[in-house]
């Protein structure tokens, strides 16, 4: 990494920007400092107002079907103070954010100081600022509220060392409440346990959830939170728990929702938290050659191909049909007490980004031209 690079990133890693009400200073100083970065470099920013305000930055960033966009959240999960210090130890650059997804932005600014400025136009980077608590007001508000549609999108946010990530789970975290009616806990027939209400649900969802484990590839269910009662002699008349299902391409939120709806019928409340669909991208499709290619010039092979469990922004793209390529350099240790990423790695990750940017550009100049790409992904809404 270029040392201007790694100052403004480690800039970038000392700003304590995560989701808490108190750390939203944060967030402006972080917008004003990637501000003032693409002025120097002769580029403009436009902030997209939502709950947690957005940055565009390009040579148009009012564009709103760009041709590739490059997309990076800038918040964090909360840490220790010293978390917030960056250190280099072994090579690895090592603090919160280092690799879930600072290192992105240094990156991301330098593809317009090394594209031809004729391509310039046609390039987006998007700065989101509420990944790690849903993405509905950063990506989703972009997409669905702004009217952004790229026609392609490069976004670091899995793929850990040289790996593509190319399917994703669909998610749907919800929330239950059921009630009851209160009574002494030496007579519990006198009232109704809600908290008995709710396991007489969670029993009927986990016979249709049933897996737990990595393999097979399918659906998961996982109790997370719950509450109830005030005390061990006392029946609770009120209960809350919070799910959540991870769903695979033989399902679709729509289907998934109603499943729980059904289940739950008129027993409790269902609430939905986070909702998402499956992210996939079809690998013999335009943007999946394209950054294979750019794996090979670069690395001297193509990168491993796997499926991820968990989710990202990524999902906001499928009802879209946005191809997104997810990729990073060698890291790891994110939402953990040592998060690090490795600095030489950056250099030919920086290659392979730069080269899938020019391609995605000059391919979809010839595609404005004469015809409409080869379409990337492939809808999951329905299945």
């Amino acid at each position: 990494m270029r040392p201007n690079d790694l100052s403004l990133l480690k800039t970038l890693l000392r700003l304590k920007t995560t989701n808490a009400p108190e750390d939203r200073s944060e967030h402006d100083r972080c917008r004003e400092l990637i501000t003032r970065e693409a002025a120097e470099r002769g580029l403009r920013c436009l902030q997209v107002d939502s709950g947690f305000p957005s940055l565009l930055v390009g040579t148009r960033p009012e564009e709103r079907s760009p041709h590739v966009l490059l997309n990076a959240h800038l918040d964090v999960l909360p840490g220790a103070p010293e978390q917030f210090e960056p250190r280099i130890e072994d090579g690895n650059l090592v603090a919160r954010g280092a690799s879930d997804m600072k290192f992105a932005a240094p990156l991301f600014l330098r593809v317009f100081e090394d594209l031809p400025a004729e391509l310039h136009d046609r390039v987006l980077i998007a700065f989101t600022f509420d990944e790690e608590t849903g993405g509905s007001e950063g990506t989703r508000h972009l997409l669905e509220q702004f009217g952004l549609r790229p026609r392609a999108c490069f976004m670091p946010d899995g793929g850990d060392n040289f790996r593509i990530e190319a399917d994703e789970k669909g998610v749907f975290q919800f929330r239950i409440k059921t009630k009851g009616k209160s009574a002494h806990g030496s007579r519990p027939w006198l009232g109704e346990n809600a908290l008995d209400a709710f396991f007489d649900i969670y029993r009927d969802l986990r016979q249709r959830f049933p897996s737990v484990g990595p393999e097979p590839w399918g659906p998961t269910l996982n109790l997370g939170k719950l509450s109830g009662g005030n005390a061990a002699n006392q029946v609770p008349d009120a209960a809350e728990a919070l799910l959540d299902i991870r769903f695979t391409e033989s399902s679709s939120l729509d289907a998934v929702r109603a499943l729980v709806l059904s289940v739950v019928a008129g027993r409790g409340e269902v609430e939905p938290v986070v909702c998402g669909d499956m992210f996939h991208l079809d690998m013999e499709s335009p943007a999946g050659q394209w950054m294979q290619q750019a794996a090979r010039d670069q690395l001297g092979h193509d990168m491993p191909i796997y499926r991820s469990e968990g989710a990202s922004d990524a999902r906001f793209f499928t009802p879209h049909q946005v191809p997104v390529v997810i990729t990073k350099p060698l890291c790891g240790g994110h939402h953990s007490a040592r998060e690090w990423i490795n600095l030489e790695s950056l250099e030919p990750y920086y290659r392979m980004l730069l080269q899938f940017a020019r391609q995605a550009a000059l391919a979809e100049q010839s595609a404005a031209k004469g015809g409409a790409p080869e379409a990337a992904v492939r809808s999951v809404r329905a299945a």
